[in-house]
């Protein structure tokens, strides 16, 4: 039997994934913009963020983008998990560390735009528990391919809001440093009840563009 907050996750995996349909259709409908949309930003094409949100669950994130030209951006973007509950009667704790590459196609030419993309993740979970007199770590790294749509609004100031949705396809490996049938429970209550496993990509942050 599912768990109440596997059930949860399920639910909010959902809500993502209609987010982002529904997101994605409207950039595509937003391809043609007015004019005055599409003029130049004061020659913004660089910009740092972070997510003040993800602080409330334990996540740090910060990334940069640097656009090679009006319409072509690159972001490279590093997270930081600290995971904030226990899992299981085994004990455990965990932490997490992510690095991202994400391409954005810019459909209003400048870095204050609707934007279409793919990204790539690698991640890895580090942990250790105890089930019954054995103490254990594992470790688990998770590595995920996908597509996301955004937006980013850019001031004059040069501060600037972003707002991205992506998913992917995850590909796992799990190592333990000891096994048997209560371990690998334990380890598997983890990723079925912490709800920030999976291949979604969410960025909501706001930083400084010049």
């Amino acid at each position: 039997m599912k768990t109440a907050s596997a059930f949860r996750k399920k639910i909010i995996q959902f809500a993502l994934i209609l987010s982002f349909v529904f997101f994605a259709g409207t950039l595509v409908a937003q391809e043609k913009v007015a004019v005055q949309e599409n003029a130049p930003e004061k020659g913004f094409n660089q910009a740092i963020n972070m997510c003040p949100l993800g602080m409330a669950f334990g996540i740090f994130s910060a990334n940069y983008e640097y656009m090679i030209n009006q319409t072509h951006g690159i972001v490279f973007r590093l997270d930081y998990e600290s995971v904030p509950n226990t899992y299981s009667d085994a004990n455990i704790n965990v932490d997490g560390k992510a690095a991202i590459m994400n391409y954005r196609y810019h459909l209003n030419k400048k870095l204050g735009s609707y934007y279409l993309g793919a990204f790539a993740r690698y991640r890895e979970y580090s942990g250790d528990g105890i089930s019954g007199a054995e103490k254990f770590d594992f470790t688990i790294s998770e590595f995920t391919i996908g597509l996301n749509a955004g937006k980013r609004w850019v001031w004059d100031s040069g501060f600037n809001i972003n707002f991205t949705l992506g998913y992917g396809y995850s590909f796992d490996d799990r190592k333990t440093s000891k096994s048997n049938a209560s371990i690998e429970s334990a380890i598997d209550t983890f990723t079925n009840e912490y709800d920030f496993i999976d291949a979604f990509l969410g960025e909501f942050s706001i930083g400084y563009a010049f």
